[in-house]
């Protein structure tokens, strides 16, 4: 993986082992000070920022002469004690604080701070905490030090949102200046577009109209009057419908009651400057939210899905669909970029739904370099979580799969599911008496301290093994260094497509027509689903002496419009018996274990 003068883009699917991070951040250092370009490192996790830094931490105790900046959001940067939390609420209790300099942080100096901060690289923690000993803001700190430094450290919203001209102006830099290093990024289209989303719910409208009533009181009867006619609206829908931009127009018309029209445009700056109020007295408030609901719905009308729910949830919403419209221009202005992720398969999809330019990209995927014969990977034919086959008889089979494989593996398994309902109807259904291991399991409400321990739970049954159950594209089946051989095998249950949600299916409607055919379904719903399952089949195999199995608890891995969506390295066979192939693949080190 390297850079040339002449501004490529590489896209290059790498799989782990390849020391991705250290080649990355090499190559395009070596580019970027012989060019005198900036090299912006984004990723999407701070577990993915601290290797970033250990990294450039080596390259320095090697010789290198670098200066490195590590930055993530403001609001976790913030030294306010009772600053909010985040959202934007968090960026009006800021701006508040900056704009009438209540800020002791901000309004001091952070010129020895910076300096101090580039004379070496350190993560993002030990800034903060220099920072507070400078008594100036981290966040002001961070942005003082990249304008002189060689490599920032930073997420992806820091180029690919609203955020971008603002951080740029304050580093003093342009995109043609930069050389961009796109970590994990397979994540990068969907993170892109959730950015543009966004819900108004009617209990959000009436919320917000009783927290007007505080400091605006027309306000305050005009959304309780939207509020009104919304209500009405989504009686029409006894499920979620695609709506036009003229939707809310009209719910805004029948609220207006004869009396002067409301406009999205102005309920935004209404709501915007009465949550603005309520962040000054230090309440919490959903008017800001609001405004940016009403702000965004107008703003786009291209590639943007529009939705209305009546039943339970009574809401309006919009959806990006192309998260192209943000990252072309980018890619377009930088001076080159490397966007990599171990699953970034197949490379054309991901440059398409990037945008970038044909005569710019370069797609390359590596092969890995671990002996294949330390992963064995297998399919069982005889089940399948399809929609149509799920009942009795195919959960309690599931059930039995994993519990004999489990079994067989002597040390920790790890089974990912497509859903939590999937995975509660099967462990309901498994024999305890026949489950060798202790069980652990993953819940939706689990942040990074959970996942922390659940780390510590497997160390702690690295011999004896323990069973830990999570879902696909969940906070343990992807982004988690399981290391050392953690993890003796991994099933993969069922196939984790898309269900065909309005949102699913105006995707596939949309790339169908933008990149033609097949390749509509295969971007929509094959390919999202086999980068779920590759994700959580590169969990176990973190270094060249680790043996792990990988079961696919599905019939339809069989079929070739999946099994060719897979990269070449990435064959199995089918089994009408894992556990057994599971024993004879872990003999050698069982007998070895006798044998000591």
């Amino acid at each position: 993986m390297a850079f040339s003068g002449d501004g490529k883009h590489l896209v290059a699917h790498a799989p782990t082992g390849l020391g991705k991070t250290a080649v990355a951040l090499a190559a395009a250092l070596e580019h970027g000070l012989r060019e005198g370009k900036l090299v912006l490192f984004l990723t999407s996790k701070q577990s993915q920022h601290r290797i970033a830094v250990e990294t450039l931490q080596r390259m320095e105790s090697r010789g290198a002469d670098l200066r490195a900046v590590d930055v993530i959001g403001k609001h976790a940067m913030c030294l306010q004690p009772d600053a909010p939390r985040g959202g934007r609420a968090f960026h009006a209790f800021c701006e508040l604080k900056v704009a009438t300099r209540t800020c002791s942080f901000h309004a001091a100096s952070a010129a020895d701070a910076a300096a101090e901060a580039r004379e070496r690289p350190i993560h993002v923690q030990d800034l903060v905490r220099l920072s507070e000993r400078h008594g100036t803001c981290p966040h002001k700190a961070a942005l003082e030090a990249a304008k002189r430094a060689d490599v920032v450290v930073c997420d992806y919203n820091y180029v690919f949102s609203a955020l971008q001209e603002r951080i740029f102006a304050r580093i003093q830099r342009a995109l043609g200046d930069v050389v961009l290093v796109v970590d994990e990024a397979h994540n990068l289209p969907d993170r892109i577009r959730s950015q543009m989303c966004g819900d108004l719910s009617l209990f959000g409208v009436m919320r917000a109209a009783k927290e007007a009533r505080d400091v605006d009181t027309r306000l305050a009867a005009e959304l309780h009057a939207v509020a009104g006619a919304l209500q009405t609206a989504l009686r029409a829908f006894r499920r979620e419908a695609r709506v036009t931009r003229d939707f809310l127009g009209e719910v805004l018309e029948a609220a207006s009651s004869g009396g002067a029209l409301l406009r999205a445009a102005d309920l935004a700056s209404d709501c915007g400057r009465a949550g603005e109020a309520l962040v000054r007295l230090g309440l919490t408030t959903n008017l800001l939210e609001v405004a940016s609901f009403f702000r965004m719905w107008e703003e786009r009308e291209e590639a943007v899905l529009r939705l209305a729910s009546g039943g339970i949830e009574k809401r309006v919403a919009y959806r990006l669909l192309d998260a192209s419209i943000l990252s072309r221009p980018v890619f377009r202005e930088v001076h080159a970029s490397l966007v990599m992720s171990g699953t970034l398969h197949p490379a054309h999809m991901y440059a398409d739904l990037l945008g970038l330019e044909p005569s710019r990209r370069v797609l390359r995927a590596y092969a890995s370099p671990f002996p294949p014969e330390n992963r064995l990977l297998l399919v069982a034919p005889g089940v399948t979580t399809a929609f149509a086959r799920r009942d009795e008889r195919m959960y309690r089979a599931i059930a039995e799969e994993l519990t004999r494989l489990a079994a067989a593996v002597p040390g920790n398994v790890a089974a990912f599911f497509p859903s939590y309902d999937l995975m509660e109807q099967v462990l309901s259904r498994i024999r305890w008496s026949s489950m060798p291991k202790d069980l652990l399991i993953e819940r939706q409400t689990w942040g990074k301290a959970e996942r922390d321990h659940a780390l510590q739970w497997l160390r702690d049954r690295a011999a004896k093994g323990g069973l830990l159950v999570g879902v696909l594209g969940g906070g343990l089946s992807e982004g988690v260094d399981y290391r050392d051989n953690l993890l003796r095998a991994v099933c993969v249950v069922g196939l984790p497509l898309s269900p065909p949600t309005l949102e699913v299916e105006a995707l596939r409607t949309y790339y169908a027509q933008k990149f033609g055919g097949e390749k509509g379904y295969e971007y929509a719903v094959v390919y999202p689903a086999l980068n779920k399952v590759l994700q959580a089949a590169g969990r176990p195999i973190r270094g060249e002496t680790d043996r792990a199995v990988v079961a696919l608890l599905d019939r339809r891995y069989l079929d070739s419009r999946y099994a060719s969506g897979l990269p070449p390295d990435f064959r199995y066979h089918a089994t009408d018996d894992l556990a057994r192939e599971a024993v004879r693949f872990f003999a050698p080190e069982r007998l070895a274990a006798v044998a000591e």
